[in-house]
């Protein structure tokens, strides 16, 4: 990652949980297991589920924390099966390791882990070189078994903040190929991937960063394909992003670097500009979008708002 860019990143205490639940990695990605939370058993399956939630943490990795969200969310639309009984909506949320973690909590060394740069699809520093996108492939995967979940018809892809990040890029860049629908909802992301060289504003001192990924395609990790391809399978992906109509504070976590500052001062005015890049690019004609009137930076009134949910639960196109 840009070296700009692991400045503006605050060092964060190890996790205080991680999930019990562990996944192994597909070989043909990489060796090593991830920690889930999930309403189902993902190997198993269920011949009830229709809908997938997969709930993206952010930088804190408190993963048991959005399993609950996606789990209030599920219910919230009243998702249950005909009939009654089992829940019609699986609710998974993946666990992204630091280092850190792995130390504290004493894990062998087959936990998948990252410093610090998993939200980016950089490759785990151990006990393989695969991508926390190879991950999110790996769930799509499994949710897409047909004799593991045959009822299931689309997976929704949840991020705020961090997980945000981690989705504006991987939504990009994923090689996935499902039978399902996948969607993304992008809400209150940091800062951006442009598929072009130009930026909003211009820099106030030379800028070396800012095409450079994750803010741009210059020297992408080795998850990234061809990148003659990026833009076209961007424009057919299933996009709603999400701005909160109050986050506009220049303080806390928020990337200050001089790449992201190119992208606008603070969250909502670089998902405005980024909106303005996309349309007048024609780069993603399937997006929509919408401002969360009077909310900040927080994930709850973000996700539970009416346009979130509506988003999450619509009908995809």
């Amino acid at each position: 990652m840009p070296a700009q860019a692991q400045s503006t990143a605050t060092p964060t205490p190890p996790v205080r949980e991680v999930s019990s639940t562990v996944l192994a990695l597909d070989p043909s990605r990489g060796s090593g297991v991830y920690p889930v939370y999930a309403s189902s058993d993902l190997q198993a399956g269920s011949a009830a589920d229709r809908l997938a939630l997969v709930v993206v943490h952010g930088r804190l990795r408190n993963a048991s924390d959005y399993f609950i969200t996606g789990t209030q969310l599920a219910g919230t639309a009243g998702a249950k099966a005909a009939g009654g009984g089992s829940t019609a909506t699986v609710v998974v949320a993946p666990q992204f390791l630091n280092q850190v973690d792995v130390t504290a909590h004493n894990l062998t060394d087959r936990y998948l882990r990252w410093s610090r740069d998993w939200e980016a699809g950089m490759p785990a520093q151990g006990p393989s070189p695969a991508s926390s996108y190879d991950v999110l492939d790996d769930l799509v995967d499994k949710l897409s078994s047909t004799a593991a979940f045959p009822e299931l018809g689309r997976i929704v892809f949840i991020g705020h903040g961090g997980g945000a990040q981690m989705l504006a890029r991987y939504a990009a860049v994923t090689r996935l190929r499902s039978s399902r629908t996948v969607s993304f909802i992008i809400a209150n992301s940091g800062t951006y991937l442009y598929l072009t060289a130009t930026r909003p504003v211009a820099a106030a001192v030379p800028c070396a960063d800012v095409n450079t990924w994750k803010y741009g395609l210059r020297d992408p990790p080795r998850y990234v394909g061809a990148l003659d391809e990026i833009a076209k399978n961007f424009a057919a992906r299933d996009i709603t992003l999400l701005l909160g109509g109050g986050d506009v504070k220049r303080s806390g976590v928020l990337d200050q670097s001089c790449a992201a500052d190119a992208q606008g001062r603070n969250r909502l005015e670089r998902g405005q500009y980024f909106l303005e890049a996309l349309t007048a690019g024609n780069l993603a004609p399937l997006l929509r979008h919408a401002i969360v009137r009077g909310v900040g930076h927080n994930e709850r009134e973000m996700l539970f708002s009416r346009e979130a949910r509506d988003a999450i639960f619509a009908a995809p196109r």
